[in-house]
C-alpha cells in the first residue's frame, strides 16, 4: 500500500475516533470554541512578541442568517481587540458572508465589518479560498480598498494566474498583500502541484511584490526554504521593516517562530476559534502526517 493510500484510509477511519480524543490531539492549532479563548491565545501570543489574527471557523454559508451570525462574532471581536488593546487584527473568508450564493450581501456585510474595525484601528485580511471564489474574491478586495485602508487579501503560490494578478493589483494603487502556497487541490491546468514548482513561484512572488513596491508583505510560511529566501531577499533589496512581516499558524513551527522574531522580525499568528473546530482539524489532520500518527497511536493504545 503506498504512502498516501495508506493516509487516505488513515483519515477515512478518522470518523470512527471520539471526538474529545481528536480535540486533545488539535487543541494545539486551534484557541477554543469561543471569543475568550481567542483573545486569551493572542494575549499569550503577544507577550511572546507576536501579533496575532483571529480567524473564525467556518466557511461556505448558505444562509442569510448564517452570515448575519458570523458577522456578529466579527463586530464583537473587533470591539474585543480594541477595548483590550490587543496587537490582533481579523481574517475573513467570504464564502462565510455569503458570497458563494449572494455577492451582493457579502459585499455589504465586507463593508460593515471593514468600515467598523477602521473606527477601532484594527486590520482585516479577507482570506482566499479555492479557485472557483479567486476572481469574485479580488473583486470584492479591489473594491472595498478604493475606500478602506485597513485591509488586505491573499495571493496563493500555487495557482499560474498568481504572477498576473499581482502585477495588475501592483498596477492599480497601494496593496496589502498576504503571500502561501495554499492548501486546496486544483487543476493542474490552473495550478502547480509540484512541491518545488510551488516554492519557485513562491519566491518569485515575493521577489514581484518587493520589487513592485507593494504596500506591505505578509510572508505566511513554515517552510525554512522559504523563509531562508525572504530573509535574504529582504537583506537584498534593502526592504524596510515596515513593508514585511512573517506570519504562521498557531501550533506550527514553533522554533522557528521564536527564531525569527529573536532576529527582529515581525511575527503574526493565526489564531483559529469557533464552533466548527472539528472540521478545521480534519483539514489539519489531511496536511499534517505527524499529527495523524499521534490519533492513530492514540486509537490502539490500550486504556
Amino acid at each position: 500500500m503506498s504512502v498516501k493510500l495508506l493516509h487516505d484510509v488513515l483519515i477515512g477511519s478518522m470518523r470512527l475516533v471520539p471526538q474529545p480524543v481528536i480535540w486533545q490531539l488539535s487543541r494545539r492549532y486551534i484557541a477554543g470554541t469561543s471569543l475568550e479563548d481567542a483573545y486569551r491565545t493572542v494575549r499569550d501570543l503577544n507577550e511572546g512578541g507576536s501579533k496575532a489574527t483571529l480567524d473564525l471557523l467556518g466557511e461556505d454559508s448558505t444562509a442569510k442568517e448564517q452570515v448575519e451570525a458570523a458577522e456578529s462574532v466579527y463586530l464583537e471581536a473587533i470591539n474585543g481587540i480594541s477595548s483590550s488593546s490587543l496587537k490582533c487584527g481579523v481574517s475573513i473568508k467570504l464564502s462565510d458572508m455569503g458570497l458563494r450564493f449572494d455577492a451582493a450581501l457579502c459585499s455589504k456585510v465586507m463593508r460593515n465589518i471593514v468600515s467598523a474595525a477602521r473606527g477601532k484601528g484594527v486590520f482585516v485580511r479577507i482570506d482566499m479560498e479555492d479557485s472557483s471564489v479567486t476572481t469574485a474574491t479580488l473583486d470584492i478586495y479591489r473594491e472595498l480598498r478604493t475606500e478602506f485602508d485597513n485591509m488586505g487579501t491573499v495571493i496563493q503560490s500555487c495557482l499560474r494566474r498568481s504572477e498576473s494578478d499581482i502585477e495588475t493589483l501592483l498596477g492599480e494603487g497601494p496593496t496589502n498583500i498576504r503571500l502561501c502556497k495554499g492548501i486546496y487541490i486544483e487543476p493542474e491546468d490552473i495550478s502547480f502541484r509540484d512541491a518545488d514548482e510551488i516554492r519557485d513561484s513562491y519566491k518569485q512572488l515575493l521577489e514581484q511584490l518587493f520589487e513592485g513596491n507593494a504596500q506591505q508583505v505578509a510572508i505566511a510560511t513554515h517552510d525554512p526554504e522559504l523563509v531562508d529566501h525572504a530573509e535574504d531577499t529582504i537583506r537584498r533589496l534593502k526592504i524596510a521593516k515596515d513593508r514585511y512581516e512573517f506570519q504562521m499558524l498557531l501550533g506550527v513551527a514553533g522554533p522557528l517562530r521564536r527564531e525569527l522574531i529573536a532576529k527582529g522580525h515581525s511575527m503574526r499568528v493565526y489564531v483559529p476559534f469557533g464552533e466548527l473546530w472539528l472540521k478545521y482539524s480534519m483539514r489539519r489532520l489531511r496536511e499534517n502526517p505527524d499529527m495523524l500518527g499521534h490519533v492513530v497511536r492514540n486509537m490502539f493504545r490500550s486504556g
